[in-house]
């Protein structure tokens, strides 16, 4: 099973948790341009990162739509890897 890394970034107006992925990168400063970084989690599906961002916030119990369920590709996990490589060298 893939495992990938999400983050949380919050500013004055609202916030944005998704995938570590480049795209997201090169779009937040446009749309949240004072946005600072405030946790990442891993998770196996977006139900379960969807719930340890909200153990993270206490939100409580995520409730998903009813066959909403995605579970990560070991390909998405290897691009997500190739990415994380070239951002942390910057």
């Amino acid at each position: 099973m893939a495992t990938l890394l999400h983050e949380y970034w919050a500013s004055d107006d609202g916030a944005e948790f998704a995938v570590v992925r480049e795209r997201n990168d090169e779009l937040r400063p446009a749309t949240m341009p004072n946005a600072r970084f405030v946790f990442s989690v891993s998770a196996d599906s977006w139900h379960e990162a969807m719930q340890r961002q909200y153990d993270e916030l206490d939100f409580g119990s995520y409730e998903p739509v009813a066959g909403a369920e995605y579970v990560y590709s070991d390909e998405e996990a290897a691009e997500q890897q190739a990415y994380l490589n070239r951002r942390n060298v910057r």
